[in-house]
């Protein structure tokens, strides 16, 4: 064997067990098994797919240490590679692995479970830990197209492979979390207090998860017109860990601007213009189109034409639970301020939504 063949080799178990190191969810392994590998890299030219194959795993890697949350996602496209079509299992599943984590986070949700049903074609070559992952990222996936019953079965089953593994009793609270989030958009409030409340008393989470239960629970208790306990729950999310630096923390504070405006508070709109300048950076379309609506709502003089545009973009999107919630709460200020006649207009706005929330699918 010839000495670059040697160095190559070596090269794709370095990639391997660098792998493995992140679906154990060791961080400090990873990093020193990413560190190894780098070095490797410096002496051998691979090929395509060795190069796809460091590419899908760094990229699992940005995603264990949170590095992807602080910034934009455009650069990891660049990942995606002709040869493809020629790798194994594992590197067919990771690929589309990657192409749905990038999807959802670009807010494409319907495409990202479009992926993940094409890496479940791989999931028998998987390790139980990943094939858990990958049941949580289906829930997550279905919860966001509002289909609850396929998310909370995915999220049990992930919780399940999950509960063995002591390194991974972070996903297991993601997963009890979003499960409390089902229930309170399916308007079970004391099954999703109960629950919420389990999370927050669990002294194991650590400070991000911790933040992101806040936020949910924050949510949920507007979502139930409890909007003190709500504004104080965001307040504290946003500024548990290193949230607030975070793309999760400019979804809270266009939520928190909104809120702020909406009983009063004008310093909502400093934080509007935070939310606007960072949504509008990293494309985040779904809140951008969020800050659009409460910029029309609050502004000086209303102005409705910004409002239809936000409600628009949501629906583009097909965020159609979002677009319900957002119809819904410009047609309660609408018919404060005496606007019946558009009051109306969203009202069945929300109703049209809610109908096709419930119709929604994946090919």
């Amino acid at each position: 064997m010839t000495e670059t063949a040697a160095s190559t080799d070596m090269l794709v178990g370095a990639i391997g067990e660098w792998y493995n190191a992140i679906v154990r969810h060791d961080i400090a392994e990873a990093k020193q098994k990413k560190t190894y590998t780098e070095e490797l890299r410096r002496h051998v030219i691979p090929d395509k797919k060795v190069q796809t194959y460091y590419q899908l795993v760094d990229f699992r890697h940005k995603i264990l240490t949170e590095e992807i949350l602080h910034r934009p996602l455009g650069q990891d496209k660049a990942i995606v590679d002709e040869s493809i079509a020629d790798t194994d299992n594992v590197l067919k599943y990771l690929y589309h692995h990657m192409e749905g984590r990038l999807q959802f986070y670009q807010e494409h949700y319907l495409l990202a479970l479009r992926n993940y049903q094409q890496a479940e074609r791989h999931l028998d070559h998987v390790s139980d830990l990943e094939r858990a992952e990958f049941y949580y990222l289906l829930g997550e996936g279905f919860y966001r197209v509002n289909q609850y019953m396929h998310a909370n079965a995915y999220f049990e089953q992930a919780k399940e492979l999950f509960s063995v593994s002591s390194q991974h009793q972070d996903r297991v609270h993601t997963c009890n979390y979003l499960q409390a989030a089902i229930y309170s958009e399916l308007k079970h409030y004391e099954k999703a207090e109960e629950l919420f409340n389990f999370c927050l008393n669990n002294r194991e989470l650590d400070e991000y998860t911790l933040s992101l239960v806040l936020r949910a629970y924050g949510l949920h208790k507007e979502r139930h017109g409890e909007l003190v306990a709500a504004k104080e729950l965001l307040f504290e999310s946003l500024y548990t860990g290193n949230q607030y630096e975070t793309l999760i923390g400019t979804k809270t504070k266009t939520n928190l601007a909104n809120l702020l405006l909406r009983t009063g508070d004008s310093k909502g709109f400093e934080l509007l213009e935070e939310a606007e300048q960072e949504t509008n950076k990293y494309e985040m379309v779904e809140f951008s189109s969020l800050n659009l609506i409460t910029r029309g709502l609050y502004d000086k003089e209303m102005q409705l034409s910004k409002v239809e545009q936000g409600i628009n973009q949501l629906i583009e999107y097909e965020l159609y639970f979002e677009a319900t919630e957002a119809a819904e709460q410009i047609a309660e200020i609408l018919e404060d301020n005496g606007n019946f006649q558009y009051a109306l207009h969203y009202l069945k706005i929300a109703n049209e939504l809610r109908i096709k929330q419930n119709s929604i699918g994946v090919e």
